[in-house]
């Protein structure tokens, strides 16, 4: 704001400078046109002839009291150019014979040159003459001159009388209120800036410690996601553990946010058996991850002591335990903090998987065939509050190489691919059964590229968690 007024500032006094600049030069022209005519109206032209007569040669006249005429011309000339304060001499000047050549007769000046040629731009002043101009601007000299014509008691011209004036001695005016102009700008834009440059310092001050302040804020919550991510973490297995009782595996966790609120669990009841979960807890980010955290509990708390229940026992029981926890029971159906399961009982020693689904399927691959085994469309808690909520056990018996998946809906539920539309569970599914003989290492890398190549450039709608074993 303050540029663009310095600038129309400077645009400002540069046009009215201009304007100043021409009234100045033509105000120059005009006084010394007043000059010229009224010096012309008082010569008597007559006596420009007998001058140049009684003195035929340059130098013959050396005083201005030498000849009464010339005194008188000379005395008119100097007044004249005191009056005005010109830097350059008045002068008159008589046409020879052929009117081509001009001399000088008398001048301003303190010493006479009369008899001298005329060394002026003559043509030019002949040539304003023949145009009946009394003025004109000598651009090559930067000069202004005015003339008038003296003539002799027989209405015959025979002389002239002109002034002169430099370009830069008639904008002087000009020039002094410029730099007039300048200095009350300078003073004005002084005290604005002074004013706007003092309000700006405060606004940035100000703003500089919104600005710390809100820093120093978004650092500590930034501190307390990592360390609540390293608390994530220490709840929840760590990969490697599923190597001590599977010939493979692999984790795909992908949060959205630094904290997720999908999560992986594991717990190994025996040498033969364990339970494995994959769950998606409601929202993500903090809020997730705190919902994550209860989850993992729950499961650290009730397996361990029930590992004689079979999954869809422990799912009851979590239902139960969540609702009572989050004050849930009794409430109005509708949206509620909750979670979706998917929990395995794995007994390798009767070559069996239980499975209870929460909103949540098992994706099993035996005998060269990749089935989907759903879960019961009731969450864990979240908008249905009875305390009493009965799931569906599954049970399969697998062959040695057998596996099994198990993923929150982060995978399948992103937007990517040429026409932006969900990945869907079918292309999981057909994804997993082209590739089913492959090692889980390599599995996860391919599930990975796929997942990344169908989400592109866009962002990453929901927490991913997989959990992929070979039993």
């Amino acid at each position: 704001m303050f540029a663009t007024l310095l600038i129309l500032g400077v645009v400002v006094i540069a046009k009215a400078h201009r304007d100043a600049r021409t009234a100045a030069r033509t105000e120059a022209l005009t006084r010394l046109g007043d000059a010229t005519a009224l010096l012309a109206a008082q010569i008597n032209g007559d006596h420009l002839d007998l001058l140049l007569k009684k003195y035929p040669e340059e130098g013959l006249l050396i005083k201005h009291t030498q000849d009464a005429w010339y005194y008188v011309m000379h005395d008119h000339l100097r007044r004249t150019t005191e009056r005005l304060e010109l830097d350059q001499p008045l002068l008159i000047v008589a046409f020879g014979a052929d009117k081509n050549s001009m001399r000088v007769v008398a001048t301003a000046d303190k010493h006479p040159i009369l008899g001298s040629a005329y060394t002026g731009d003559g043509s030019s002043i002949r040539s304003a003459l023949e145009q009946e101009k009394h003025s004109i601007v000598l651009r090559e000299q930067d000069e202004l001159v005015a003339f008038d014509v003296v003539r002799n008691g027989a209405d015959s011209v025979v002389g002239l009388v002109i002034g002169s004036m430099t370009v830069t001695e008639a904008e002087l005016p000009a020039n002094a209120l410029l730099w007039q102009r300048i200095g009350i700008a300078a003073l004005i834009f002084g005290l604005a800036a002074f004013a706007l440059f003092g309000s700006v310092g405060r606004w940035l001050q100000r703003d500089e410690a919104v600005h710390e302040a809100l820093q120093k804020r978004h650092d500590h919550v930034a501190d307390s996601i990592a360390y609540a991510a390293k608390i994530q973490r220490a709840l929840v297995p760590a990969p490697d553990v599923y190597n001590e009782l599977f010939v493979g595996s692999f984790v795909i966790d992908r949060p959205k946010d630094v904290v997720s609120g999908d999560f992986h669990w594991y717990h190994r009841v025996d040498e033969h058996t364990c339970y494995v979960a994959a769950a998606d807890c409601t929202g993500h980010g903090l809020p997730g991850a705190m919902m994550a955290a209860i989850g993992c509990s729950l499961l650290n708390e009730l397996v361990p002591r029930h590992s004689d229940f079979d999954p869809a026992e422990l799912l009851s029981l979590i239902n139960t335990r969540l609702v009572t926890t989050l004050h849930q029971q009794g409430r109005k159906q509708g949206g509620g903090d909750g979670m979706d399961m998917a929990l395995c009982r794995i007994d390798r020693r009767n070559n069996e998987i239980l499975f209870a689904g929460a909103h949540r399927p098992l994706y099993w691959s035996h005998r060269d065939r990749v089935s989907v085994i759903n879960g019961d469309r009731k969450p864990l808690g979240g908008s249905h509050q009875e305390l009493d909520r009965r799931y569906t056990v599954h049970r399969l018996a697998c062959d040695v190489g057998d596996r099994i998946y198990l993923f929150s809906d982060g995978y399948v539920d992103q937007f990517g691919g040429p026409d932006g539309k969900r990945f869907m569970s079918a292309r999981l599914q057909e994804l997993l059964q082209q590739h089913r003989e492959l090692p889980m290492d390599q599995q996860a890398r391919i599930l990975e590229h796929a997942f990344l190549d169908w989400k592109g450039t866009r962002e990453q709608v929901d927490d991913v968690c997989m959990l992929a074993l070979a039993v």
